[in-house]
């Protein structure tokens, strides 16, 4: 299992991965070599040549936002260029958008390929939006190799092969490219501001809640990208409670260096397995309700991992409920009424927008298709839960467990806790609908479709990340 779980050693990956897909369904793993260590930052030039194919002379633009990077005392961005001085043309390049926090938008992303036109590699220091932003300009200058210098644990999409952008002030993943090579200074990442590697740690351990939705939705014929060895990947990972939790509050490199490791494999697993749903579950969808709401009303969005950190814990506890539990039982199943859902819609997120309004209920009818067309993969999975129950068990990490990680590495643990605060209706507003947003299949939905997403529920559900006002 070891194999299946660590991202530094590529090609035994490949290895352990192939006997697990026989007909071939994974995605390749685009990835030449990822480095989690102390002196991650040295290797830029050796990576460039590695990913270049030739020893050196080559012109390379560095882009780098306004936000200085310093590692003990020093600018990243001179010591990266530092090595780069003999043999390279090396330039660096500033993206600026006048916002505090560079933004990927449309504007950002012309800027960024524009100046990394003409070059034949590019290197990006920062955390994930600068990394999402030269995948993209890689992939628009001809795919051109792109060494990814990681200077925070926020994200899990150092490893992957798409961006998450900004369009039309709502976030959207769309496809774009493997990083070349990913080099991750755990010295570096462990200075980066607290709220960065925890908001990381809190996307990291829906490991423990996101794969059970992914499994529920391919056991009731909705999910096609499920698959055996990108689940094995995901039980390696999150093999063990996350106990180093707590060195993360003090920035301790072994912890640091596992919480890199952690969302390393997830943005590899999500790559093979060529989809998100594998790691994006209700509490996903709680924190994406948050970010449309504070779109919606032009205000801040917070960090969308301490988001699901803190909603991990409700999918948590529906799901412990529902394992533990005679909560689904035979006999309560309906078939959902779609002209029902969407005046629910409506109700819900009319105040949002008419768009807003009619993209959910675009994905709803999908959804509805999909669920009508397997009616009777419904009827047999609620029939026989108790034995389905068993295996989300091995998926699901008791809320407890959850809370107590997230709490001692420093990372909020309920809503009014995150930054934005999220005040209690909102929250319970998100919690509320979640299942109503987007065309994916979760717990929820199910709950919903028997009659038991009732308001003594969701109030349960919230009951332990609401902070007393």
């Amino acid at each position: 299992m070891t194999q299946l779980s660590d991202p530094t050693d590529l090609d035994g990956l490949r290895q352990a991965l192939k006997p697990l897909d026989p007909e071939g369904r994974l995605k390749p793993l685009g990835l030449k070599r990822v480095v989690i260590s102390g002196t991650a930052h040295l290797e830029v030039a050796a990576a460039l040549r590695e990913a270049l194919g030739r020893p050196s002379s080559a012109s390379v633009v560095i882009l780098t936002d306004k936000t200085p990077i310093l590692r003990a005392g020093e600018r990243l961005s001179a010591l990266v260029a530092s090595q780069l001085a003999d043999g390279f043309s090396a330039r660096l390049a500033c993206l600026d958008d006048g916002h505090d926090n560079l933004h990927a938008d449309e504007t950002v992303l012309a800027m960024a390929a524009e100046k990394a036109k003409g070059a034949d590699a590019i290197v990006t220091i920062g955390s994930g939006t600068m990394t999402d932003i030269g995948k993209i300009a890689a992939d628009r200058n001809g795919g051109i190799p792109h060494v990814a210098v990681q200077t925070a644990a926020s994200v899990d999409g150092f490893t992957d092969n798409v961006s998450v952008i900004l369009r039309n002030g709502v976030k959207r993943t769309v496809p774009s490219r493997w990083p070349t090579i990913v080099l991750a200074d755990v010295v570096t990442i462990g200075t980066a501001p607290l709220k960065l590697n925890t908001a990381g740690f809190g996307e990291a351990i829906s490991l423990f809640t996101a794969p059970a939705d992914w499994y529920l939705s391919s056991l009731l014929g909705l999910d096609s990208t499920f698959h055996p060895a990108a689940l094995a990947m995901l039980q390696a990972a999150a093999a063990e409670p996350p106990g180093w939790s707590s060195g993360l509050a003090t920035g301790e490199p072994a912890s640091i260096r596992e919480l890199t490791r952690l969302l390393a494999v997830r943005g590899i697993v999500s790559g093979v397995a060529d989809t998100t749903a594998c790691l994006s579950g209700v509490e996903h969808v709680i924190s994406h309700m948050l970010d449309l709401h504070h779109a919606a009303h032009h205000e801040a969005i917070g960090l969308h991992g301490a988001q699901v950190g803190v909603a991990s814990l409700i999918a948590a506890k529906l799901w412990r409920r529902a394992i533990e539990t005679d909560l689904i039982r035979p006999g309560l199943l309906n078939k959902p009424d779609i002209a029902k859902i969407e005046a629910r819609i409506e109700k819900a997120f009319s105040h949002l927008g008419p768009g807003i309004v009619e993209e959910c209920q675009q994905d709803a009818r999908a959804k509805h298709a999909k669920v009508i067309a397997n009616w009777d993969r419904f009827v047999s999975v609620t029939g026989d839960w108790q034995r389905h129950a068993a295996a989300f068990g091995k998926l699901v990490l008791p809320a407890e467990a959850l809370r107590s990680a997230l709490s001692s590495s420093g990372g909020p643990s309920a809503f009014q806790k995150l930054d934005p605060v999220i005040p209690p209706g909102l929250a319970r507003w998100a919690t509320a609908n979640c299942f109503l947003m987007r065309n994916r299949f979760n717990l929820v939905d199910l709950l919903d479709m028997m009659g038991l997403w009732t308001d003594e529920l969701i109030d349960w559900a919230l009951s332990d990340v609401m902070e007393a006002t």
